[in-house]
């Protein structure tokens, strides 16, 4: 008894009755596992037992020929998949699910329960230690305070049980939206996955203590807009307590995989699907930054996934993906040990071809947000002992440079109207190439758009809603990067009339029967005026514009499908 009283004490469960209750229940059922090599649990009622206290369980079982994966990925979350042998964690309802297939199957140890080693360091010696929850809000607020210059810390939402989601902007101008690429990293969306958080807490610390002295870093902070969230699940890795992440979980607070909960892109209607708050909360937050590139980081396996995981077919960009893949990997492999990150394709994997994937982040910025995200999963081990994280941070530190500056090729610029030379919201597509949603999106608020690709000549075809589309050819070299600023000409400029106006305003109608708003911009871009109304006949309509004062300003006319700009003036009556 004086082991389970240790523990007690270790991570401060005596307040907690109910989950000091959880460990005492697992050192009973897996005595046996601190002396095997393949610890399991065969028991189905020590499994539901398991449930009622940890939310899931894990699943080792052997994928029967006539069962295809996605029948398991549609109930479970699988975790592996190699050599016919599936590892899944299932919650209750998933765990009854699998029960009516009639597998085989047996339960294995939780990764955050293998060991003891989480030494207790001082908080001086973060770098090699998993953090306490307090430690982890110390350390993002203190890189902000430290280095107001180049970061600062944002809070973009809530877990269920209230703890802060954090994300660390690290850019030459933090306060200014500037028109650069954005680079989005995050970790612990899988609480009971924590390697990719300690790394990612060293590559801040990293790159702000070597923005004056190295100049590779001072390109990457200089020229790309950075985002890391080192925490994406906090309920999940603080599910014991908050003073260690011993006991970590899978899911959230609720039981959900957090990385099963963002949009299935199989889905039309999938923004009537409510989630998370969790993955509401990072949906919010990745659409207002918009990353041009991304990773999640994960752990159970040594590869990096790329998309898709939805679908057998591969992306448009499927050349480039498996490039950039291989320069993570390949890199890893300069500064590893014979054997790291070998996995499938000596490091790299279509997702699909390993395991099918719904509701994951991946495709949802892929596919929904036009991005470009891989997902790199950084050890078999998925909570390696604290004595090993300096080494997996010696492994890893150079491709997560190198993939940051992957963000810094490829094609980009500003798409601006040709009369206002106000940015423009406009689909970059490549012609003959993207499919699948695989274009990009230039910015509403500077019309700067990203566009990655592999050397070679293209034809982009930028299109927007009240505007000629455009189609310009560029040039892509390798590692290198392409200017090119496109200006949109209006579909028309004589539908409005006259010009100069007084106070009215006057346009033809061919097809009535549908809403008609007229808006008026002032150059800086304020709105001054908007007008709606019914149009129920055919031919010149007018619009009352008085109160306006003389001068230049952007009249956008939407009806039906179309949206048309045009600069006027407002001259004197």
């Amino acid at each position: 008894m004086w082991f389970v009283t240790a523990i007690f004490f270790t991570y401060g469960l005596t307040y907690n009755f109910r989950k000091a209750g959880l460990i005492i229940l697992l050192l009973l059922c897996w005595n046996s596992w601190l002396h095997a090599q393949e610890p399991v649990l065969k028991s189905v009622s020590a499994a539901e037992e398991i449930l009622d206290a940890r939310g899931e369980v894990i699943l080792r079982f052997v994928k029967p020929p006539h069962i295809s994966m996605d029948v398991f990925s549609g109930i479970l979350s699988v975790d592996d998949y190699r050599n016919d042998t599936v590892v899944a964690y299932a919650n209750e309802q998933g765990y009854r699910q699998f029960l009516q297939l009639q597998i085989n199957h047996e339960f294995l140890q939780p990764p955050s329960l293998k060991r003891s080693e989480h030494h207790k360091k001082t908080e001086a010696d973060w770098h090699n230690k998993y953090p306490s929850y307090t430690e982890y809000l110390n350390l993002m607020r203190g890189f902000s305070y430290v280095f107001p210059d180049i970061c600062r810390v944002e809070e973009f939402g809530e877990s269920i049980n209230g703890k802060k989601l954090l994300a660390l902007k690290i850019t030459k101008n933090p306060e200014v939206r500037e028109k650069e690429p954005v680079v989005l990293y995050t970790a612990g969306i899988h609480g009971d996955e924590l390697l990719g958080t300690v790394l990612l807490l060293r590559l801040i610390e990293y790159l702000l203590n070597n923005y004056q002295a190295a100049d590779e870093v001072r390109e990457l902070v200089d020229r790309l807009e950075i985002w890391i969230n080192p925490m994406a699940n906090p309920d999940g890795a603080y599910f014991i307590s908050d003073t260690s992440v011993a006991g970590a979980v899978r899911f959230n607070a609720a039981h959900v995989d957090l990385n099963r909960d963002f949009p299935d892109i199989r889905n039309d209607n999938w923004a009537a699907v409510s989630r998370q708050p969790e993955t509401t909360a990072m949906m919010n937050f990745m659409k207002e930054v918009r990353p041009a590139l991304s990773a999640g980081f994960h752990g159970g396996a040594e590869v990096v996934n790329y998309p898709w995981d939805t679908w057998s077919r591969l992306h448009a960009d499927d050349t480039w993906y498996r490039a950039v893949s291989r320069a993570y990997a390949d890199t890893v492999h300069q500064y590893s040990t014979a054997g790291y990150m070998t996995f499938l394709d000596n490091g790299i994997t279509n997702g699909y071809d390993w395991y099918s994937v719904y509701g994951g982040r991946q495709d949802y910025t892929n596919c929904l947000l036009h991005g470009r995200e891989v997902t790199i999963e950084l050890s078999d081990d998925k909570m390696p002992p604290e004595d090993e994280l300096e080494v997996y941070w010696n492994y890893n530190k150079r491709s997560l440079l190198q993939y940051l500056g992957q963000a810094l090729t490829g094609i980009s610029g500003e798409v601006t109207d040709s009369l206002t030379e106000l940015p423009v919201t406009a689909k970059v597509r490549m012609v003959y190439h993207d499919r699948d949603s695989s274009f990009v999106v230039s910015s509403s608020s500077a019309g700067f758009y990203t566009r990655l690709m592999v050397e070679g000549s293209y034809v982009l075809q930028f299109e927007a809603p009240g505007y000629q589309t455009e189609r310009h050819v560029a040039q892509v070299s390798a590692g290198l990067h392409t200017l090119l600023d496109v200006k949109m000409n209006p579909l028309s400029k004589a539908i409005l009339y006259p010009n100069p106006f007084g106070n009215t305003l006057y346009f033809f109608i061919s097809v009535p029967g549908y809403n008609l708003t007229l808006e008026v911009f002032d150059l800086a871009g304020r709105k001054c005026r908007e007008i709606s109304q019914h149009v129920t006949d055919m031919g010149w309509q007018d619009t009352d514009v008085s109160g306006l004062k003389p001068g230049l300003y952007i009249i956008r006319l939407t009806y039906r499908s179309q949206t048309v700009k045009q600069l006027m003036m407002k001259g004197y009556q």
